[in-house]
């Protein structure tokens, strides 16, 4: 893909890391990477009209580099994923940061699920559009779609893939296909995940709520209850993440707002793979939305090891930090940095191994 051609791209620095923001239909009309046809597989694949993400990748002192540029000499590529009701902006500045802390990536900061500038089709989708799975899919669509993967012909060998959710988009992570990627340096690191597939009780809460969203008398109360889901969905988060989670609410339609919760409490089925190795997940311990217990109940039953889970001091929101934040979630910050960069030192030797795969 030639960047410079793309109208949609804005560019900035940030402590000398460039920012591109794409829509997927952009691209498509004026055939940069793919065609009306290949948009229109897309939707009628996702129930999706379009996806948004912002690609971040170290410039300087290559001050002439561009995205295709960056690709083509990256390490590896990090997928961040936000949760329900949420955008790529929930992360603040992590992706930056991280590109600029490794300047051998290249970070995608997506907005998934029917929420930003990713909506779905219908105002309220099917089921099976919206859940967690149905999720990851989507993302793995997109990146065959714009040939991201299989491996790209690239003058530095294969590059790793890390995949990074939070909540819902962590939930995503675990239903992500094997099949297909053997021969690929991969890995995820799940932040909170809403998985609940040994929790009944938090299985009722959410098929009740989403539930109670589609009644239609529910918008003469959407603006007033709407701090209170806040509340319990982002309470240790910055200010800025919680206005995001506000303003989304209340610019995401009904069902798609209904559904994508309902089907958080209405698809209890466990996720199955031959190999957790690949899985790191971070958890905060006073996390109302995702019990502590359960959850490690059910990564011991995955099998994943003690060396693969962080249990950190907060709640949902555990590494955002702001007015307001536990005091942890500072240190909380700094540490899933160093916990991404240290997994993307691990991916990077590993696919260094993979060349003659």
């Amino acid at each position: 893909m030639r960047q410079a051609k793309i109208s949609t791209a804005v560019h900035y620095r940030h402590q000398q890391v460039t920012v591109e923001a794409f829509h997927l239909s952009s691209l498509a009309r004026q055939n940069l990477g793919l065609d009306l046809a290949a948009l229109e597989q897309f939707r009628q694949q996702t129930g999706l009209v379009d996806l948004y993400w912002r690609a971040m990748y170290y410039k300087f002192p290559d001050g002439y580099k561009d995205l295709a540029e960056a690709l083509v000499e990256a390490d590896g590529y990090v997928f961040f994923l936000h949760g329900w009701d949420g955008t790529h902006r929930i992360w603040e500045t992590l992706p930056l940061r991280l590109a600029a802390a490794h300047k051998r990536l290249v970070c995608f900061n997506l907005d998934v699920n029917g929420f930003g500038m990713s909506p779905f089709i219908n105002d309220t989708p099917e089921a099976e559009q919206c859940t967690p799975a149905a999720l990851i899919r989507a993302i793995e669509l997109w990146l065959r779609t714009l040939k991201f993967w299989p491996t790209p012909r690239r003058r530095r060998g294969k590059p790793f893939y890390l995949f990074v959710g939070h909540s819902m988009g962590a939930a995503a992570l675990f239903f992500k296909e094997e099949i297909g990627w053997r021969s690929d340096a991969y890995g995820f690191y799940a932040l909170a995940p809403a998985l609940f597939c040994n929790d009944t009780q938090r299985q009722g809460f959410f098929k009740t709520v989403g539930t109670g969203i589609r009644i239609p008398s529910f918008a003469a109360v959407k603006n007033a209850l709407a701090p209170h889901i806040m509340e319990i969905l982002a309470a240790g988060a910055s200010p800025e993440v919680k206005k995001e989670h506000v303003r989304v609410f209340a610019r995401t339609p009904f069902g798609t707002l209904a559904q994508t919760l309902y089907v958080l409490g209405a698809s209890p089925t466990k996720p199955r793979r031959a190999d957790w190795s690949r899985f790191r997940v971070a958890l905060g311990d006073r996390d109302r939305l995702v019990g502590l217990d359960n959850m490690l109940y059910l990564l011991d039953e995955f099998g994943l090891t003690d060396d693969q889970i962080r249990v950190a001091a907060g709640d949902h929101y555990f590494f955002s930090y702001g007015d307001g934040s536990p005091p942890a979630h500072r240190q909380n910050r700094e540490a899933l940095l160093e916990d991404l960069l240290d997994f993307c030192r691990q991916l990077a030797e590993e696919a260094k191994g993979n060349l003659g795969g």
